[in-house]
């Protein structure tokens, strides 16, 4: 069929277009790669509105679910890129509170809130895709037990209040490995 041949190459253009633009141009990149869940809603928008446009009774949609399965997976190298830029700012913020070198210090009120109020401010970025909160998630849930690791390192295994703090990190870690 004549729309499916034209979608096919739309697609095929549009794909080649997101990988030269992830790769020939740090700025474009940069830009599409913060700007991911806005850039996954314009699309999701746009491909609803031309479903939504074309949709006659007895005609055939201009745009199939295959044709927005390969639309979308072509900017997943800025979702992933999206993805992993979450998990780096989350690490590094954790990693900032708990140096390696100062084994027994306890992070301020202050430091734990920062990593808190990190979290909510990346759930909020995605929050208006169901899909994109939960690849976000995940990617907090990583933090979390990297979070604990580090708390579990600063504690004194010796001290019995240490030992109530690493039974609650070893509950957080195999909670979040169960999902």
């Amino acid at each position: 069929m004549l729309t499916d041949r034209v979608w096919e190459a739309i697609t095929k253009a549009f794909a080649s277009q997101m990988k030269s633009a992830f790769t020939a141009s740090s700025f474009v990149k940069e830009i599409f790669t913060m700007g991911y869940p806005k850039l996954y809603s314009m699309i999701e928008n746009l491909l609803e509105r031309i479903s939504h446009d074309t949709d006659i009774k007895g005609v055939l949609p201009a745009i199939n679910l295959s044709g927005k399965e390969q639309i979308i997976s072509a900017v997943e190298i800025f979702q992933n890129a999206f993805l992993a830029h979450c998990l780096s700012r989350l690490s590094d913020l954790v990693n900032s509170v708990f140096p390696m070198s100062s084994r027994g210090s306890v992070p301020s009120k202050e430091q734990i809130s920062r990593i808190i109020s990190r979290i909510q401010e990346e759930i909020e970025t995605v929050q208006m895709d169901a899909r994109l909160t939960l690849l976000v998630l995940r990617e907090i849930g990583k933090v979390l037990i990297l979070l604990a690791e580090r708390a579990e390192y600063q504690v004194n295994r010796n001290d019995f209040i240490g030992s109530k703090v690493l039974c609650a990190v070893y509950w957080l870690r195999n909670e979040f490995n169960a999902i």
